[in-house]
């Protein structure tokens, strides 16, 4: 009996464990940059901005997959270059759409994890 329900234990666990990894596939390195960076800009204590920040990062992630925050965060940052190479990101069909995503998911973010506004 207690061999029964170790093994159905391993089994919900093994049948579980791709699902939460498929829903939260942000690299380590980018959660490391994006709280590193959102440290340097908020205007709170460094503890206090690190727990906010990880929050921050964790609520973006569970929303859209890593492949699509790179999509979004490099329209939204790439129409900022001067000249002609941001003028492809400006000149996009959907790039307002793409920027606009990006602000109110980082907002929400933000919000949802009492992060102040930068």
């Amino acid at each position: 009996m207690i061999m029964i329900r170790s093994t159905a234990f391993g089994m919900t666990l093994l049948l579980a464990t791709p699902l939460a990894a498929a829903t939260n596939d942000f690299p380590t390195r980018a959660r490391v940059e994006f709280v590193l960076g959102c440290m340097q800009q908020s205007k709170e204590a460094p503890a206090a901005s690190m727990y906010k920040c990880s929050c921050t990062i964790d609520a973006i992630a569970a929303k859209v997959r890593y492949s699509e925050w790179v999509d979004l965060s490099t329209v939204a940052n790439g129409i900022t270059i001067a000249g002609e190479r941001g003028g492809v990101m400006r000149d996009m069909k959907d790039g307002r759409k793409l920027i606009d995503t990006y602000r109110k998911l980082q907002e929400s973010a933000r919000k949802q994890c009492f992060l102040q506004p930068q």
